[in-house]
């Protein structure tokens, strides 16, 4: 009987944690999706690309890069925050957590290539 209630108390436990957690990473997805928006002057969603100075700065912020990162240290952020939040790692995870890798490897993906065809480099 104890282990009973020891083996219901842990799953009521897992489903709520469960239950934060979801809830979490959905008000975190959107308020990312807001982030974007704000990042955008009005005619962003037809398509126009950010303000410069706006859109360098936010994307400088994605990869974690100061205003005085060169070259190395760009392609070293790149690299590193895409190993982090590439989809692939969290397959097995379930589709919102591949979801949300997804969403921010494309925010990572679309910082370096602003920056990279900004400074020239390969």
């Amino acid at each position: 009987m104890v282990r009973f209630l020891l083996l219901l108390v842990v799953v009521a436990c897992v489903l709520i944690g469960y239950r934060i957690v979801t809830d979490l990473f959905k008000k975190q997805m959107f308020a990312g999706s807001k982030r974007l928006d704000s990042n955008y002057s009005g005619s962003a969603r037809r398509g126009a690309e950010p303000k410069a100075k706006e859109s360098e700065r936010y994307y400088r912020d994605v990869l974690g890069l100061s205003e005085a990162a060169g070259e190395q240290e760009i392609r070293a952020a790149y690299r590193s925050q895409l190993a982090k939040y590439h989809p692939d790692k969290v397959t097995h995870l379930g589709g919102e957590f591949y979801e949300l890798a997804s969403i921010r490897s494309k925010e990572i993906i679309q910082a370096y290539d602003y920056l990279k065809n900004k400074y020239g480099f390969k």
